[in-house]
């Protein structure tokens, strides 16, 4: 049998180069697969780097917004996010809307608020909601709560309760009392009224609630409205204020005018402030919430709800309080209810 080896060789290299170019295919395909998955490994990572929490508080400058804000960010830092705090000089709608505006212009990945009214904020919260923004509330919330994805905040009406019985207890079941108050329809205010009015009416019926004044945020409105309550009614023997600088404005009036101690305060949150004046007698007793915790709640929700993890959130949830009297002040083991800002 004859071979034509010049046709052979020519086949053989025909062959060698079509194994050749398969090769090549099949390295860049890997090398492809492998670039692929660097990709999208760092796709993921970016994701993650790029999730943004917001958070706009109720007032700034205010001890329970602040610690709630650290312990937010604190939280968000750990989960890879990135915080944001921004929030207004006064505790009004029409302070806080346009905080709200600006903030979501920025498209957060997830808005946390406290609302300073149930109704009037729904506005400004159902834009952001609009544009795809989850919302998270904590301590106020709105009255419409169908597309709040949690609600967080502390037991008001058990706080209220707590408050109504040490001071119920102080007068020994009789006389009269004022309540503080800084907003009208804020949620944790009317909850904390509502707490200590039912009590006082249920377990201490020879107490009589005289008034309920409205005093907004400022501590030092706080004190007017205490020294004019005197005037016009000189038999009240205790105040509940339903905010930490309510009663520190109520400390500071019976201070100015030398009657520390004749008329029992009690009031909301373990600020700085609070505490000092708590434990020099001229305030008688806090209802203490765990603001720090409210803020590692929403982070964590903020977080789960991003990351596919829904069915973790709760859409409700109410902190314990604790009530917190001279006495406790001044023992070790009270120490961790104090906030941290």
């Amino acid at each position: 049998m004859r071979i034509n080896i010049k046709k052979q060789n020519r086949g053989a290299r025909r062959m060698m180069g079509l194994a050749s170019v398969a090769a090549v295919g099949v390295l860049a395909a890997a090398c492809g697969s492998t670039s692929s998955g660097s990709s999208s490994t760092t796709s993921t990572t970016a994701a993650k780097a790029s999730y943004t929490i917001a958070y706009v508080p109720g007032v700034t400058g205010i001890a329970f917004y602040d610690s709630l804000a650290a312990g937010m960010k604190a939280e968000a830092t750990s989960l890879g996010m990135k915080f944001v705090y921004q929030g207004a000089a006064a505790f009004s709608p029409s302070a806080q809307t346009p905080i709200v505006d600006g903030v979501c212009t920025q498209h957060p990945s997830v808005l946390v608020v406290s609302p300073t009214d149930p109704v009037a904020m729904a506005p400004a919260i159902n834009t952001c909601l609009s544009a795809g923004i989850p919302v998270i509330t904590t301590d106020t919330t709105l009255t419409d709560t169908s597309q709040i994805t949690s609600q967080i905040t502390t037991d008001n009406q058990e706080g209220g309760k707590l408050a109504a019985d040490f001071i119920g207890k102080a007068l020994g079941g009789s006389g009269q009392v004022a309540i503080l108050s800084i907003s009208a329809t804020a949620t944790t205010q009317v909850a904390r009224v509502q707490g200590f009015e039912n009590e006082i009416k249920a377990a201490y019926p020879n107490i009589q609630v005289v008034t309920v004044q409205y005093t907004g945020q400022a501590v030092a409105d706080s004190t007017t409205a205490v020294n004019a309550l005197m005037l016009a009614h000189p038999t009240i023997k205790a105040f509940f204020a339903v905010s930490g600088t309510g009663a520190e404005g109520a400390a500071d009036a019976f201070s100015a005018n030398g009657t520390t101690g004749k008329v029992t305060v009690v009031g909301f949150d373990a600020g700085p402030n609070s505490v000092k004046m708590l434990q020099a007698g001229q305030i008688s007793a806090l209802v203490a919430q765990q603001p720090s915790q409210e803020g590692v709640l929403a982070a964590q929700y903020a977080y789960d709800y991003l990351t596919g993890k829904k069915s973790s959130i709760k859409a409700q949830v109410q902190l314990p309080d604790v009530l917190i009297t001279t006495a406790d002040s001044k023992l070790p083991s009270f120490a961790k209810y104090f906030y941290k800002v």
